[in-house]
């Protein structure tokens, strides 16, 4: 298969290292209006014109968009005009109305894929296969922390650019169920940008989520914990060989006993071992694979369009 990269900043400098690696990948060729520093090299074509990448469609099988957020809904729409298949960087338009119109207006949205990297996070995916088994019961709440030093943005803010993550892993583990309430504070001090916010998500089954984002802490965070009532998970995605905690404890409530009426359970704290793959290389493999499928299947965008519906909630109440 040939590729279409378009934008090589930051994120996108990580997927083309991947494209590069990637043996089912024959040639790459890269769309940056603001970079001309690539060596030539034979499985890289590189244009700062769009005109001129786009006349190369036919040679192209799959693209990949990297670009600010704001730029995506244009890209969106010429790959899909092409008919073409295309994957999205987080979050995958500006908000939910682009989206809409996305489907409203093209009849191969099925064609859309999404580059939500943590779904292809090896400790996200264990614990999706513990909460399938029930390992750690009832589910009670999530409680996520994403902070650090920036960097800012100028067309999203914190949400989008940190929240966005948890609000699809949400989706994964809870299969798809979206929170009937949201609440959220936010700091926007800075330039008048949202750089601070803590979230609150209520589902109808009771189940709670809290997720915290930053641009302006000394420190960086990435950790979640997911509680049931058997036992805690806890991923700390800074860590290097143990990201994965499984905490043995639990509380549970005694009504028909007058004085201690919360029982305490503390138990052992395992720590599996668990075999890491890069997300990135997972997720291209798997956007090859859904390239080849080509089968009219809408759970993907599905899955874009519940998220985006939350992450509209929230910007409401911003």
């Amino acid at each position: 298969m040939n590729f279409g990269l378009i934008g090589a900043g930051y994120w996108g400098t990580n997927i083309l290292r991947n494209l590069k690696i990637n043996n089912q990948i024959n040639k790459i060729y890269i769309l940056d209006l603001k970079k001309n520093d690539f060596k030539k090299n034979e499985k890289i074509t590189f244009f700062s014109s769009e005109k001129e990448f786009f006349s190369k469609y036919k040679e192209i099988d799959a693209f990949i968009i990297t670009t600010p957020t704001s730029s995506h809904n244009h890209f969106i729409k010429k790959c899909l005009n092409l008919n073409k298949f295309v994957c999205i960087t987080k979050p995958v338009t500006k908000n939910l109305s682009e989206l809409n119109l996305l489907k409203k207006n093209f009849s191969n949205i099925n064609k859309i894929f999404l580059d939500h990297t943590y779904l292809y996070h090896s400790s996200i995916r264990f614990i999706k296969k513990n909460l399938n088994k029930n390992i750690i019961g009832k589910l009670i709440y999530y409680d996520s922390e994403r902070i650090s030093f920036g960097k800012f943005y100028k067309d999203v803010d914190v949400v989008d650019d940190l929240a966005i993550h948890d609000l699809y892993i949400l989706d994964y583990f809870l299969d798809g169920e979206i929170p009937n309430k949201v609440l959220i504070s936010s700091h926007s001090g800075i330039g008048n940008k949202n750089f601070m916010s803590n979230i609150t998500l209520k589902y109808k089954s009771g189940f709670f989520a809290n997720i915290k984002v930053s641009w302006y802490s000394p420190i960086k965070s990435r950790r979640i914990l997911i509680a049931g009532e058997k036992k805690i998970i806890e991923f700390d995605d800074n860590e290097s060989d143990k990201k994965i905690k499984i905490y043995n404890k639990g509380i549970e409530f005694m009504n028909n006993k007058n004085i201690n009426q919360w029982l305490y359970r503390t138990g052992s704290i395992e720590i599996p071992n668990i075999l890491h793959s890069e997300s990135l290389t997972l997720m291209i493999n798997d956007f090859i694979k859904f390239c080849k499928n080509n089968k009219k299947n809408l759970n993907i965008f599905n899955h874009a369009q519940r998220v985006m519906t939350v992450l509209d909630k929230i910007k409401k109440q911003i």
